[in-house]
């Protein structure tokens, strides 16, 4: 077993570690205050060919493994978790299913300008009545000619309110159950389509996040994504890239927090001694390192299996999203707890890293999903 980056694998990382430095984080603050969507940040890192990475070169993809698409979002994540949500939400759950699933004149028509930046994707699950339950869809499409007619609406869409491209998950014959659920592309503009003002939240707020209404939204045959009734079975393949994606998101932040933690110790006086001196404050940042450094573990391992197509992937991504998911949160609430009074004022980055955390044990499946996964993998091999 070897656990050791490769040489390009550091090369690259340390490339675009100082891309993300010098380019991305200078413009997180802004981004979160005054609720920004980050596109000139997707269009830089559509530029570098991170968006594109293990996607075909003839669809706009470049060179890369999941392992190093892992390495190098950590690096975004830490810089700014909003626009590394908003990326991960078009480049991930968005092209993933379309490189996977989708006919050559489906991937020649959305992947491009995906990878590149240019255009914004979304993937729309979530509905009113139905988050992590998703066969409590209400949202449905009728066949008629050679149309479907989509009806319903959905909600917590992150990149919802600026997409130009949705993959959406409806039922095309709810009595068949997981059996009746398929995916259709919908492109802004299509008549019948409609979506919400952006939701005002808690953390990543960079991020936009809406509801889309269907009212007899008429889309063509060919936009059927995938086999008609394989919906259920392609989420939950394109849920397993999304699931360890969102396990980078809050390692990403726990790193910042890590670092913000030290440089913080280092400098502040309490008591006429650096806080760093203080034996609490040693634990606080020793577990932190500790939980980062076993999640970077799990997170690589979950990746490299994904890379194999190792059907133990789907298991590994869910260990990793929820024990880095919710030792983040942890990790952000101990990092306000360093800072003081002035971690809990606007301005200062644990702040905004402690609004941000939460959403990683919520998005892609909340902590309660990922128990249910590992259980059910659990009790199948004993």
């Amino acid at each position: 077993m070897d656990f050791e980056l490769t040489e390009d694998q550091k090369k690259l990382k340390e490339s675009f570690a100082e891309l993300c430095v010098k380019e991305i984080a200078p413009r997180a603050d802004l981004i979160d205050r005054e609720s920004i969507f980050p596109k000139e940040n997707i269009l830089l890192l559509g530029k570098t060919g991170f968006l594109g990475m293990g996607f075909p070169e003839e669809n706009g993809g470049s060179q890369g493994d999941p392992v190093t698409k892992s390495v190098l979002g950590e690096e975004l994540a830490k810089a700014c978790a909003a626009t590394y949500l908003s990326a991960g939400a078009s480049a991930g759950l968005f092209a993933v299913p379309v490189w996977k699933f989708g006919t050559e004149a489906q991937k020649k028509r959305y992947l491009p300008g995906i990878l590149a930046g240019d255009k914004i994707g979304a993937l729309a699950i979530t509905e009113p009545d139905a988050g992590s339950d998703v066969l409590g869809i209400k949202t449905s499409a009728q066949k008629k000619g050679n149309d479907w007619i989509i009806n319903g609406s959905k909600t917590f869409i992150t990149n919802g309110p600026v997409a130009d491209y949705y993959v959406v998950v409806v039922y095309t014959d709810k009595e068949k159950n997981r059996d009746g659920i398929s995916l259709f592309l919908v492109e802004q503009g299509t008549k019948g389509f409609s979506r919400g003002k952006p939701l005002d939240k808690l953390g990543v707020r960079g991020s936009p996040t809406s509801e889309l209404f269907f009212d007899d939204c008429a889309v063509p045959g060919e936009n059927l994504l995938g086999e008609l009734h394989m919906g259920f079975y392609q989420l939950v393949q394109t849920l397993t890239h999304g699931r360890i994606g969102m396990a980078v998101y809050s390692l990403g932040i726990a790193q910042a927090c890590l670092e913000e933690s030290i440089n913080y110790a280092q400098t502040r006086t309490a008591f006429k001694k650096k806080l760093a001196y203080f034996q609490d404050i040693h634990f606080k940042i020793a577990d932190m390192k500790m939980y980062i450094d076993v999640a970077r573990e799990l997170i690589y391992k979950a990746a490299w299996m994904l890379g194999r197509e190792d059907p133990q992937a789907m298991l590994f991504a869910s260990i990793a999203k929820l024990f880095i998911s919710e030792h983040a949160t942890r990790i952000a609430s101990d990092a306000v707890q360093i800072f003081g009074g002035y971690g809990f004022m606007k301005g200062y980055k644990v702040e905004r890293l402690y609004r941000d955390a939460k959403l990683g044990e919520i998005g892609e499946g909340t902590s309660e999903i990922q128990r249910a996964i590992i259980t059910r993998f659990v009790e199948e091999q004993y």
